[in-house]
């Protein structure tokens, strides 16, 4: 009969995990409701289980009470615990009999041990096989003392009748119980632990992207229902990456991690505060509005308080660094249709407009931004394939000197489309500077640039072709192997060519560029400063690099004649190369006016509209013959 009480006891207990594990845990609820559920489903398996107890007359009877009260201890604790007891003391002080306060000592009693060997657990871990065993077998001890104090030494006769049964087989139940339940639970523990990865970052603690998606998709769900209005915040970070260029990302997980708690504090209760990647934080605001002037304006004060939150900077070591950021605005539902995607996507959109405009600004979307997002995407998709199919075209304007004669040229990309037929450099160009496109394209116009000097043994191209090297593709660590392949394969003379770099340059790795120019300059590459005059001028920069030329930027050369501000830059750049024994080219050269002007100043060499428009080589060799 105990084996059978025991097998029934366990058969409940199982049947509860089941029950916990679906209809339970599953909930969204709170530790503490689940706690108080599982103490009143555990109390109520033992009340089941005491409906058949064995009875040994005079109210004292013997159940498998003990084993449920010990696990709602160590896997409930205090609170699963005293639920449990409660319930189960009740029943057996209204079933009463001599037994009565025996059987509540033995509650009491299993109940306590389980919540002593439930901070154990917390503690050193999950319960070993051999220790739930012997956890088993301290409650049944005691179980078995505790009968000791029966009415009129009836104890002593039920524990010589049961106390080997119940240290053998009870402490084995218990066991098997509490490694079953404890094997649900480290699996319970896994899954929330995969949830909340899922949903949070790990670094901020903050929700992700994916858990604003849902959130953001029932704000769609009330505003189509009101026909009001809400709002998503994207905030960037900007020049974050540089940070951790410059001092490592423990320091730049440092600044997330404190710009994230001052987001959340100026928040507050009013938006949902998540992370998305890098420097990228989104804010759902709580609150919706009728009219998108409402709505405007609730969003500009909020963006004020955001922005006088981080402009205090944040002080990490030694370092005091000030936070600006780019923020872009949505508002929705866009339409109908409008899904979490769409507007976490206008949001993205709303911030690079930010960032392209020059960054520490508040952009909010408009639907032009998407066209000219889509357009962009699709010229960047459809480069990639111009490349490769080769679409592209070289064109050449010649550059002359001050007695006509043409003593080299400038070469230009050209993209030939299949269907909208000549593109212009200004459209592409600056999409392929944002991506890789740009060494692919830099590559592909040095190679062509070399294989025409290689054709040309009859000597027909006079002087050196300058070629623009974009920063990016400067930069490359497999620029200097990628220029000696090109010119091996082509076998052009390098002393013919000419790079024409941007002081941009200069913001990058000095020692890196330097050790590479002077590599290029030992094969013969001349080197040309483009633009000079309107980024980080710098006279040590001309010192001591190999800088061969320099060509002034064609709005100065432009508003020279009329203009004295204009005037005396060029003044000043003609008597710097002058000094420093280096070539000027001037750009944009259109009127003889302009000529003339530059001209009477020094010895100049003109590029433009008023000697030569690019051409394709084919015409510009014609022009050269004439």
């Amino acid at each position: 009969m105990l084996l059978i009480d025991l097998i029934y006891n366990i058969s409940l207990l199982l049947s509860l995990m089941v029950f916990y594990q679906v209809v339970v845990s599953r909930n969204k609820r709170e530790k503490v409701s689940r706690k108080v559920i599982l103490g009143l489903l555990l109390g109520a398996v033992a009340v089941v289980g005491m409906l058949a107890p064995l009875e040994y007359g005079e109210g004292i009877i013997f159940d498998g009470r003990s084993i449920v009260l010990f696990i709602a201890g160590l896997f409930g604790g205090p609170v699963s615990a005293g639920v449990s007891a409660l319930l189960v003391g009740a029943y057996r002080i209204w079933l009463g009999g001599a037994g009565m306060p025996v059987g509540v000592a033995t509650i009491v009693m299993s109940a306590g041990i389980g919540v002593i060997f439930y901070y154990f657990r917390q503690r050193y871990g999950s319960l070993t096989a051999v220790q739930a065993f012997g956890a088993g077998l301290a409650v049944h001890l005691f179980m078995l003392l505790l009968f000791l104090l029966l009415p009129n030494g009836v104890g002593f006769a039920i524990v010589e009748q049961i106390w080997l049964t119940v240290l053998l087989a009870y402490p084995a139940g218990t066991a098997a119980v509490c490694l079953l339940f404890q094997d649900y639970e480290e699996q319970e523990k896994t899954r929330e632990n995969l949830k909340w990865l899922a949903y949070y970052d790990a670094l901020t603690t903050l929700p992700n992207r994916h858990y604003l998606a849902e959130q953001v998709d029932n704000a769609l769900s009330l505003c189509l229902g009101s026909g009001e209005k809400g709002a998503v915040l994207l905030i960037h970070l900007d020049r974050f990456s540089r940070l951790n260029d410059a001092r490592g990302y423990d320091v730049g997980d440092r600044l997330l991690q404190e710009v994230a708690r001052r987001l959340k504090e100026t928040l507050g209760q009013n938006g949902t505060l998540a992370r998305m990647s890098g420097g990228d934080f989104f804010v759902l605001l709580n609150e919706n509005f009728a009219s998108d002037s409402q709505l405007e304006q609730v969003v500009t004060d909020w963006i004020t308080r955001i922005r006088a939150e981080l402009r205090t900077p944040v002080e990490l070591d030694d370092l005091k660094i000030p936070v600006f950021v780019s923020i872009g605005v949505t508002f929705f539902p866009h339409d109908r249709f409008d899904t979490p995607v769409q507007v976490l996507k206008r949001s993205d959109i709303a911030m690079h407009r930010a960032k392209w405009k020059g960054g520490n600004q508040s952009i909010f979307y408009e639907q032009s931004m998407s066209v000219v997002a889509e357009q962009q995407f699709q010229i960047e998709r459809e480069l990639r394939v111009a490349i490769a199919d080769n679409q592209l075209r070289l064109y050449f304007q010649s550059q002359v000197n001050t007695k006509g004669n043409v003593v080299g040229a400038e070469t230009f990309v050209r993209w030939l489309h299949p269907e909208r037929g000549l593109i212009s450099p200004g459209v592409f160009i600056p999409i392929a500077e944002e991506t890789d496109l740009i060494v692919e394209l830099g590559e592909w116009v040095l190679h062509g640039a070399c294989e025409i000097l290689a054709k040309d043994s009859n000597g027909l191209i006079p002087g050196r072709l300058a070629v623009n090297i974009s920063p990016r593709h400067f930069m490359h660590p497999g620029f200097l192997a990628s220029v000696q392949h090109i010119l091996q394969a082509t076998g052009a003379n390098p002393a013919r060519l000419t790079f024409e770099v941007t002081e941009s340059l200069w913001i990058h790795d000095l020692v890196d560029v330097t050790e590479k120019m002077r590599t290029l300059t030992k094969l013969g590459i001349h080197f040309s400063l483009d633009d000079f005059g309107t980024g980080y001028s710098s006279l040590t920069y001309i010192k001591h690099l190999p800088i061969h030329e320099l060509k002034i930027d064609k709005t100065f050369v432009q508003d020279a004649p009329n203009a004295k501000d204009s005037a005396a830059l060029v003044e000043s750049i003609l008597a710097v190369a002058y000094h420093m024994n280096l070539q000027v080219v001037a750009e944009g050269v259109e009127t003889h006016e302009q000529a003339d002007f530059l001209s009477a100043r020094g010895d100049v060499v003109y590029q433009g509209y008023l000697f030569c428009r690019p051409e394709p080589f084919e015409q510009w060799v014609k022009q050269l013959a004439k």
